[in-house]
């Protein structure tokens, strides 16, 4: 049994035996991640009617994203990987998103904030830009590539993940993939006297 979890936009879960989805759930609230994981946790595993001791791995995925989000899915998974001593898979989101479109010749693009793109391009099957974070206007080189919506899910990131292991690719990196830096920056502090 596989759980599977995805903060990169949404927060979301599922539970698959083998390469069949027994449960999905997704909370579409781009900034309820830590109030929601819980929640969607404990559905995805009622619906599918799995206690935890049944999961045998866990599936991550790992962006890019934006910092707060991204991280809190992240931070579930491994705990409960940790906690219950379960193998963790890692999964760069895009590369998710593009296992479903097969061979095709796609640029996959999501939302990096900052009017920027996080950004993949893939021919045959095969990443062959990216991941990067560009501007819209940047988007032109990939003129002959189908441009694909990247938003990711839990779903697609436990597919991936049966998909790579039966590949025997590494998905061990449990990184998280922001491609640049938070938004905020630490206050350079007071200065007390006295």
């Amino acid at each position: 049994m596989l759980l599977a979890i995805d903060t990169s936009a949404g927060t979301s879960t599922a539970v698959f035996d083998g390469e069949t989805l027994l449960a999905f759930v997704e909370y579409d609230d781009p900034f309820g991640h830590a109030e929601n994981i819980g929640n969607a946790i404990a559905e995805a595993l009622e619906k599918a009617k799995v206690s935890a001791s049944q999961v045998t791995s866990v599936a991550i995925g790992r962006g890019p994203a934006p910092y707060t989000g991204l991280r809190v899915g992240m931070a579930a998974g491994t705990s409960f990987a940790t906690a219950l001593e379960l193998p963790i898979y890692s999964v760069m989101n895009l590369d998710a998103v593009a296992l479903s479109y097969g061979s095709a010749k796609i640029v996959i693009t999501s939302d990096a904030k900052r009017k920027e793109l996080f950004v993949a391009a893939y021919d045959k099957g095969l990443r062959v830009f990216g991941p990067s974070v560009i501007k819209p206007e940047e988007l032109d080189q990939f003129s002959q590539f189908e441009a694909i919506d990247g938003r990711c899910n839990a779903e697609l990131v436990g597919q991936y993940a049966i998909w790579a292991s039966q590949q025997g690719l590494d998905l061990s990196d449990t990184s998280a993939l922001y491609l640049r830096s938070p938004d905020v920056a630490p206050s350079a502090g007071k200065r007390v006297s006295g």
